[in-house]
């Protein structure tokens, strides 16, 4: 079951398109990562699924309900606010027993202090919310998202702002709430973040979903050859790297120093051994060679 699905979904402002027919599904049950460049279309996207702005055209369904009929579902989805919105002369748990009032979310006092030890501000219930940093403020952000018991949530950059350990916390919370059976529209700028935790991603770039697959799927469609890193004395540069690319009739491109490594480019992992041994045969000593496995920034910078 879809608990998302959008289809040719567009958002105009005036002359400018900012969601130019996007296409969509979210499963049940899955941790979706959307990312994108700043101004790619990421927030117009939720806050028209979640009816915050009107689309211009397209259709979407949420929790299996028509875009027309949102209003049903809507206290079945939890959305992660901007802190700009908090209520700061209040205390934190009688900020989220505020708003947890709005959407009948009915759990005890001690509840309420229980999922604020779940995001991370045990201790922290009694202080107002102005009196709380930026990441503290992240954190509520997310317990308000979490109330009702939604199925469908909806986190925008919920570990900006947060220190490691922090962010690693809300990483949990996310596994945690997914083993629940929640359903998990996930936003941020952490490609590593994403890659870990997410089953699925999509890439929204110019208004489009370019590229849409699992992690390990979108890394295997990066086409621009074989990174590997070659750690030598002496340190090959661009020059020992041409010279040895014509030597072996092969392509190998040299593309910087890192750390001590020469990083190139193959066509082949065959190409690997024939390289190596060149090397060595030439004097080289050849301390280290490595393929360099491609990661989820490479993929977003591809798109």
């Amino acid at each position: 079951m879809n608990i998302i699905e959008v289809n040719h979904l567009m958002k105009q402002y005036g002359e400018t398109e900012v969601l130019k027919g996007v296409n969509l599904a979210v499963r049940k049950g899955e941790v979706f990562g959307f990312i994108g460049h700043n101004g790619a279309g990421k927030s117009t996207f939720i806050h028209t699924i979640t009816g915050i702005i009107n689309k211009s055209s397209g259709n979407f369904n949420l929790l299996g309900v028509s875009d027309k009929y949102l209003n049903k579902v809507k206290s079945k989805i939890g959305v992660m606010p901007d802190v700009s919105n908090l209520y700061e002369n209040m205390k934190g748990i009688q900020f989220l027993q505020y708003m947890g009032g709005l959407v009948g979310d009915n759990r005890s006092k001690e509840e309420y202090k229980s999922l604020m030890k779940d995001v991370g501000l045990e201790g922290m219930g009694k202080k107002k919310i102005k009196s709380y940093s930026f990441g503290m403020k992240k954190k509520i952000c997310i317990a308000q998202a979490l109330l009702g018991n939604p199925e469908l949530i909806i986190l925008d950059e919920p570990t900006s702002g947060l220190d490691p350990e922090s962010a690693i916390k809300i990483r949990n919370l996310v596994a945690g709430l997914q083993k629940k059976g929640k359903t998990i529209l996930l936003t941020s700028h952490n490609l590593d973040e994403i890659e870990r935790i997410s089953d699925r991603v999509g890439i929204l770039s110019d208004g489009l979903i370019k590229k849409l697959g699992t992690p390990q799927q979108l890394k295997e469609k990066v086409d621009d050859g074989i990174c590997i890193a070659v750690r030598t004395k002496p340190v090959l540069a661009k020059k020992d790297i041409q010279e040895l690319s014509a030597r072996l009739k092969i392509d190998v491109i040299f593309d910087e120093i890192k750390k001590g490594f020469s990083m190139l480019q193959v066509t082949s992992e065959e190409d690997i051994p024939t390289i190596s041994k060149e090397l060595i045969e030439s004097g080289v000593h050849l301390y280290e060679i490595k393929v360099e496995h491609r990661s989820l920034e490479d993929v977003f910078m591809n798109a």
